[in-house]
């Protein structure tokens, strides 16, 4: 399996953070790799060649600097790129606007045929500052979100910055052991 980790939106810093966490709850031989936000021609070639070196050894882990939505040439974003390349996408999504980005990204990842593992809930409000009511917005949150775009959720971040995933879901899914 392909995975591509990234923020649905700029300037969210929880790609790197659910990219570690999903190495260790998957426990899957990963190779993890870093790209420039903006790639060159020649960059992109050889991050296609390590991963085509990898080839049953390790699944490759893609971490985005930035958007899935980030253009990466006229008419082409990361979406399409992760299309084309195979790649599932895992995508941050920021609790205080989730149900707008949500709709908006599910629709990107439609257009660009890309498929997704789910969502990675990040970010708190200024009402949700103890975990209690964090875990009552998600409660509430979660259900609504998956309803409208039919994406589930797959993982939260808590206010300490662990990822809290959703294990029986990730093994009914076939992603934990």
């Amino acid at each position: 399996m392909r995975v591509m980790v990234a923020d649905t939106w700029p300037a969210i810093p929880g790609a790197a953070a659910v990219a570690g966490a999903w190495q260790e709850v998957t426990q899957n031989p990963w190779g993890q790799l870093r790209v420039d936000s903006n790639p060159s021609e020649a960059q992109l070639k050889a991050l296609w060649q390590q991963i085509c070196e990898w080839a049953g050894e390790k699944d490759p882990l893609l971490v985005l600097p930035g958007s899935v939505a980030d253009p990466l040439g006229p008419g082409q974003t990361w979406a399409d790129l992760a299309h084309a390349w195979g790649f599932s996408l895992l995508l941050t999504l920021q609790r205080k606007a989730a149900l707008s980005q949500a709709t908006v990204f599910a629709a990107l990842m439609r257009q660009a045929k890309a498929r997704s593992l789910g969502w990675v809930l990040v970010g708190s409000l200024p009402e949700t500052e103890d975990p209690q009511a964090l875990e009552e917005l998600d409660a509430t949150l979660i259900p609504h979100l998956e309803a409208q775009v039919g994406i589930p959720v797959l993982g939260r971040m808590a206010l300490d910055g662990q990822i809290l995933w959703d294990t029986d879901f990730l093994e009914q899914l076939g992603y934990v052991r």
